[in-house]
């Protein structure tokens, strides 16, 4: 199915996502509380085996009391959102395919799965929740060709939460930038932080800062993205992975688009879900999350906040 092209069409189903409340809104549990996906390492590893004592959680600088603290414990829906631009045709559509069957494998029994894929047109070819099951003839049906509407399929991707039960990890495969999108980046940005969905990006990019100057580039250009994103949009999937706390994976050659996409299933079920019912804080507008954890050299991978 269709659901975004070039076309008016596309231009008004856009239009219409940006007005209807379930696609910018999913960030709650329940009634009141708050839902936050955290990933603890120590020495680029997952830490497990903690409990609501050995964290603390800040909303808008206000420790807050967590109620509970689940790992591994919730069934997840894995939404992949895969580029299918011309630039993926031939070999590296083969290997694609090799990494979503690699991403299924990672995959319990109990899990669910959704595919959108996107060139200049977004479609919907597993609609979720669905079993993985239904992803070899999904991936048989596969083609590559055209340009590349990143932004789109993005937002589309937001706007099937409600659709997905239990967690939903949203895996962004992309090779390029953006060429053919209608909805402005920022508006996926403002739609991320009214959703609880964590998104993880993997990315083919053979030229990876490799000194102190390149990554400063990268966190400068990153800052920049919301005020200019016209000339920084290669930094779109980096932005929008930070603002949900995911990562991004570069796979510095095709060959290693399996590999990345099992690491990033492995790497949320390592995930820990912290929920809190606010307290001493306004409801509406920006709440800024800070998240700490009990324990020298442990890391903290949380999204920066959300908006209610």
């Amino acid at each position: 199915m269709i659901i975004g092209n070039r076309l008016g069409g596309s231009l008004a189903w856009v239009a219409m996502l940006m007005v209807t409340p379930a696609a910018a809104q999913t960030f709650t549990s329940g009634v009141e509380a708050v839902a936050v996906d955290v990933l603890v390492t120590r020495g680029g590893q997952p830490v497990t085996g903690l409990t609501a004592d050995d964290f603390i959680v800040l909303d808008n600088g206000v420790p807050q009391q967590i109620e509970s603290v689940l790992l591994d414990e919730v069934p997840i829906t894995l939404l992949l959102v895969l580029d299918t631009s011309g630039s993926v045709r031939g070999a590296p559509l083969v290997q694609l395919r090799a990494a979503v069957e690699a991403a299924a494998e990672a995959l319990r029994p109990d899990d669910q799965v959704g595919l959108v894929t996107f060139s200049h047109n977004v479609r919907m070819v597993v609609e979720p929740p669905s079993p993985r099951s239904s992803l070899p003839d999904a991936l048989g049906r596969l083609r590559a060709g055209g340009a590349t509407a990143l932004y789109d399929a993005t937002f589309a991707a937001y706007a099937l939460r409600e659709r997905t039960v239990g967690r939903t990890l949203v895996l962004v495969f992309s090779d390029g930038d953006d060429t053919a999108s209608w909805i402005d980046p920022r508006a996926v940005l403002d739609t991320a932080q009214r959703s609880d969905v964590v998104v993880y990006g993997v990315s083919l990019d053979p030229i990876t800062p490799d000194n102190r100057m390149d990554r400063q580039g990268r966190m400068t250009a990153r800052r920049w993205f919301p005020t200019e994103p016209q000339l920084f949009g290669r930094e779109y999937l980096p932005v929008l992975v930070e603002e949900t706390g995911g990562a991004v994976f570069v796979a510095e050659d095709i060959g290693r688009l399996r590999a990345a996409f099992s690491r990033v299933v492995t790497e949320f079920r390592s995930r820990y879900l912290l929920t809190y019912s606010p307290i001493e804080v306004q409801a509406a507008g920006w709440h800024a999350l800070e998240v700490r954890v009990a324990g020298r050299g442990r890391s903290v991978q949380a999204r920066r906040g959300y908006v209610r």
